[in-house]
């Protein structure tokens, strides 16, 4: 009897649990099915999704037509062309554009690189080109862009009618790129001034020499003009009235002196006419 009641009291122990365990499952029942549910729906996309691009890549459907350029103008399509490897039939969805843009950016005249896939054919390249500024003497002869870069060696086919930069060793540049650059910045300023102060062809300016004292011009025509340091746009201002000044009197200068530093507002001039003799004088008188 007593074993008896023992056997029942772990029954009655036993039930609890039991009817815990089955409410746990029936609360808990729609959260498992949803959560399995959604598991089977995300397996079913990733593999709807692998067979998608595995039919996508090689489907005739995004077979490459076209490739559209802008932006060119010293770069070529062909010459772009070959550097990407682009070639009709490849499929859109095997290029990478990065590595198609890195490729182009080898052009010695492309300065950026922006490669967009238009599905389904087409591909479309935007091409921004360094913009020429002057031409610079590093050993070789370079192209300057407008932030300084010497960005390209000169080449005959180039054509270029530029001012040129001289008065820098390449060896500088090796040494500190970043203060030549900025030393190049500053000649492409008095070339953008001289251009905005001094318009017309008749003195064109042909050099700028970066000296130790500061910037000399020398124009198309020969003639040279120290300006020193500092105060560019004021000495250019003073040049522009020393030429006319001249010009009144039928008189060419061979070399025009802005860079006393003693008395910034004097002017010496050496006439061109095969004489020796220096006039100096205060240009504002």
């Amino acid at each position: 009897m007593a074993f008896g009641k023992s056997k029942n009291r772990r029954r009655l122990d036993a039930a609890p649990r039991n009817d815990a365990v089955t409410g746990a499952v029936r609360s808990h029942g729609p959260s498992v099915a949803k959560a399995l549910g959604l598991a089977v729906a995300t397996a079913g996309l990733i593999w709807g999704g692998i067979e998608l691009r595995a039919w996508a890549v090689v489907s005739p459907r995004f077979a490459l037509e076209s490739v559209n350029f802008s932006g060119l103008e010293r770069a070529s399509r062909p010459e772009l062309l070959k550097l990407s490897g682009l070639t009709a039939g490849q499929n859109l969805w095997t290029l990478d554009p990065a590595a198609l843009a890195r490729s182009m950016g080898q052009h010695p005249w492309v300065r950026t690189v922006e490669v967009t896939r238009r599905f389904p054919r087409g591909v479309s390249v935007e091409v921004t080109e360094h913009a020429p500024a002057a031409l610079a003497v590093l050993g070789d002869l370079y192209v300057l862009d407008e932030e300084g870069e010497p960005f390209k060696r000169v080449t005959p086919g180039d054509g270029l009618d530029l001012p040129l930069v001289t008065g820098l060793e390449r060896d500088a540049y090796v040494a500190d790129p970043d203060a030549v650059r900025s030393k190049f910045r500053d000649a492409l300023d008095v070339t953008r001034a001289y251009a905005r102060l001094l318009p017309g062809r008749s003195e064109r300016l042909s050099e700028v020499r970066l000296e130790n004292t500061g910037l000399a011009l020398v124009t198309a025509t020969g003639q040279e003009v120290r300006l020193g340091a500092g105060d560019t746009e004021v000495k250019l201002q003073r040049l522009a009235r020393v030429r006319r000044e001249l010009s009144t009197r039928g008189l060419a200068a061979a070399i025009i002196r802005l860079d006393n530093r003693a008395r910034p507002g004097w002017v010496a001039v050496r006439l061109s006419s095969g004489s020796d003799s220096v006039r100096s004088g205060d240009s504002t008188q």
